[in-house]
């Protein structure tokens, strides 16, 4: 008998043994984080380590571990970042420097309906892997009403007069720059080596205390009331005319036959020039003196620097310009540098300046903007309707479905829903009708001539049993394989920064007056032309060169655009409006 006693002893001591060595060493950690005034030892959990040895090698308690980290078992997973407590007295918390490691701060958080651990990160701007380590032991199996914690960035203290930001999911350094009203160059002097390959958690420098509060110095001195006016005023026009390609044509090399060419190049962008001279015209007499420089800029290097070393470049009171976004931050640093208002005519709302410029002018409303626009008119107008918002997958619709999911949510809309074309098509969008009288407004955010052509034909079988009203994006007008009559039967809306009303005395009058001089029908860009120069120039002429300290009391009646900005420090101006208008009698009719 006590020979197999100690057999067993001996297993039993050799089990032990194993394990002993089993236990991977934990090395103190030098990384400490100032937590809510208290410092905590950042700890990254390595393979085979536990509580019992980690709270041995920091000399404190595992219930004191697990009390901070809000940790309610005894179980670890790899990579999970610890706080643990500081009771070392020798540690003088006045030297603690803050690291990337400490940043995670948790809080809990309830898992609601249909949310996923994807969805949930997104949410909290962090990553699922973040989540997962935060959380050992977690799957992709969540289910409604589950508590789970989620980082919450804990705002840096800093141990000297530097201003820390601590980057978090998608940011980039122009954004950052932006945000705190720095160029990238300033940035980068703030924070030598650092590149645009920035980490989540990473600190980057953006200051210093003493001007935290410090807004861009932006001149603000000038009276509206009795604003200093000159005599004239120099404005600047940099419009691709292409006068060097005028003579020549273009070989569209996707055909064979050499009688096939594209259409040639130059004036793609006259019809704008031609409607700002009539803007001009009207301003000339009524006593205005301008002095317009045009500047035939294309999406040439050598232009761009021939125009911007022309010494009457400093001069301009006003650049309308450029008309091409290769170059447009480039010409808004020139805008920001010598404080000269610039009005962008890069027709898209999707112009985002790497660099600030409170001078910048963007008359094209935004993505977001325009999906703001459209909460508030079905929060106001539409307020019992039923709200589908359909979108294509990975592309600039998606981001516009998100915003006006997040801005119906603002307004507490009480019945919309989000579907996703790519993943459910149509059917995901239909089962959500509801039938009676009560309207269905179906927000199709897609593009392609033949997918969009087969959702609106596909809509038809629905429309005995519902109501419904469509509402798509202005560039479909521009399809030619879709039948207006098609339109028309959906009750299709459109939305944009801009309506032409062809019934308009005015819009007739002006029409009329441009075939009489030009021998054609005015287009998009003479409209736009002649809108942007009586507005930019007539504000010109009646605040000065400072009219931009105005422009809030500018009002205008213009022929195709509204204009109502919005200014923030960093990207200057931006047009909020936008206009809603509808299919009806095979003509587009302004709704708002």
């Amino acid at each position: 008998m006590r020979k197999w006693s100690i057999i067993f002893f001996l297993i039993f001591a050799v089990l032990v043994s194993d394990c002993a060595f089993a236990q991977v060493a934990v090395t103190k950690s030098t990384e400490i984080q100032l937590i809510d005034g208290k410092p905590f030892y950042i700890h990254e959990v390595q393979k085979g380590q536990t509580l019992y040895s980690i709270s041995k090698a920091y000399a404190c308690t595992i219930e004191e571990i697990k009390t901070v980290n809000h940790i309610k078992d005894n179980s670890l997973q790899t990579g999970y970042l610890l706080r643990v407590p500081v009771h070392d007295k020798k540690v003088n918390t006045t030297d603690v420097i803050n690291t990337t490691a400490g940043n995670i701060e948790g809080s809990e958080y309830v898992v609601q309906r249909g949310e996923s651990l994807s969805a949930i990160a997104q949410k909290h701007s962090t990553t699922i892997e973040i989540i997962r380590k935060m959380n050992p032991g977690i799957s992709d199996n969540i289910t409604v009403g589950q508590t789970i914690m989620v980082p919450v960035i804990a705002k840096p203290v800093a141990v000297d007069s530097a201003l820390y930001h601590t980057v978090i999911v998608g940011e980039t350094l122009y954004g950052i720059a932006k945000k705190y009203l720095l160029t990238i160059n300033e940035i980068k002097n703030l924070n030598p080596g650092i590149n645009e390959s920035l980490s989540i958690g990473q600190q980057i420098v953006v200051g210093s205390k003493s001007d935290a509060e410090e807004e861009i110095k932006h001149d603000t001195t000038c009276n509206c009331e009795q604003p200093e006016k000159l005599k004239e005023y120099n404005v600047a026009l940099l419009i691709p005319l292409y006068l060097d390609r005028s003579s020549f044509k273009e070989f569209d090399s996707n055909h064979h036959d050499e009688n096939e060419w594209y259409q040639n190049i130059a004036f793609s962008y006259i019809q704008f020039y031609e409607g700002m001279k009539f803007a001009l015209d009207t301003l000339k007499a009524s006593g205005m003196n301008v002095n317009l420089y045009v500047y035939d800029l294309d999406d040439t290097e050598a232009k761009l620097s021939k125009v911007l070393n022309n010494p009457s470049m400093q001069t301009m009171h006003l650049i309308i310009g450029p008309f091409l976004g290769k170059y447009l931050d480039t010409i808004s640093q020139f805008s920001y540098k010598h404080k000269i208002p610039m009005v962008n005519c890069f027709l898209s709302g999707q112009t985002e300046l790497k660099e600030i410029n409170p001078y910048f002018f963007n008359p094209i409303t935004s993505v977001e903007y325009q999906m703001k626009g459209l909460a508030d008119f079905y929060s106001l107008e539409r307020k019992e309707s039923n709200v589908i918002i359909a979108y294509q997958l990975g592309s600039f619709e998606e981001k516009a479905a998100m915003m006006l999911d997040s801005f119906l949510r603002h307004h507490q809309y009480p019945s919309w829903k989000l579907v996703n074309l790519s993943e459910s098509g149509l059917k995901g969008a239909t089962i959500h009708f509801v039938g009676g009288k009560r309207e269905n407004i179906l927000i199709v955010l897609a593009s392609g001539e033949l997918y969009v052509e087969n959702i609106i034909r596909s809509l038809n079988e629905y429309k005995e049993k519902y109501e419904i009203s469509m509402y798509g994006l202005p560039s479909w007008l521009s399809y030619d394989v879709l039948d207006l009559e098609f339109l028309e039967f959906q009750n299709t809306h459109f939305f944009s920064s801009s309506f032409i009303n062809y019934e308009d005395e005015e819009v007739r009058d002006f029409a009329k007056r441009f075939q009489k001089r030009y021998k054609a029908d005015p287009e998009r860009l003479a409209y736009a032309g002649y809108d942007l120069g009586l507005y930019f120039l007539s504000a010109l002429h009646n605040y000065g060169p400072k009219f931009y300290q105005c422009i809030d009391k500018h009002q205008l009646n213009m022929l195709a655009t509204e204009l109502n900005f919005n200014f923030s420090p960093a990207d200057g101006y931006r047009n909020t409006y936008i206009s809603i208008y509808k299919m009806k009698d095979f003509q587009l009719w302004k709704v708002k």
